[in-house]
């Protein structure tokens, strides 16, 4: 498997015309041990300026960032975990290709299949693709306040 995605990014000319300003392969990069995830754009505010001519793949070098967005397309390995986590973001997911199975700190566990979405909200939780395909999803991250329930404080463990 290719791990890139073509990234069409457009703006505006100096006449206000609308134009595409890059169209390029992003590079996935690995997130150990076997998942390899493409930073396809983030931004470093909420509202963003549609303005700035900043390249968002170079904006951030984390999840999100703690007022913005970050959008990944990520392919999880055949046969892989990755380790129970929790970010402090609000996430939204969309499987484009195989399976990944979503395990809670509760144990609840979901399968999710192409066209399937999810809207994650600050729980710690495990991926798990469980079969001998690679799985594609997409996935957009935003900045979320910090999760407090019954007056207690969920720190995330990835940032």
């Amino acid at each position: 498997m290719i791990h890139e995605a073509r990234r069409v990014v457009t703006g505006h000319d100096a006449s206000g015309k609308s134009v595409v300003v890059s169209d390029s392969a992003v590079e996935a990069f690995e997130v150990p041990p076997t998942t390899f995830a493409a930073r396809i754009w983030a931004t470093d505010e909420f509202p963003s300026d549609n303005a700035d001519g900043r390249d968002g793949t170079e904006l951030i070098e984390t999840f999100a960032s703690s007022n913005g967005s970050a959008f990944y397309i990520v392919d999880w390995a055949p046969n892989s975990e990755f380790a129970m986590h929790r970010t402090c973001t609000i996430d939204y997911a969309a499987i484009i290709s195989g399976e990944l199975e979503l395990v809670l700190d509760s144990g609840e566990t979901t399968i999710l299949r192409p066209g399937d979405t999810l809207v994650q909200r600050g729980v710690a939780h495990i991926w798990r693709n469980s079969t001998d395909e690679w799985c594609r999803t997409v996935i957009m991250m935003l900045a979320a306040k910090p999760l407090v329930v019954d007056g207690r404080q969920l720190e995330p463990t990835l940032k």
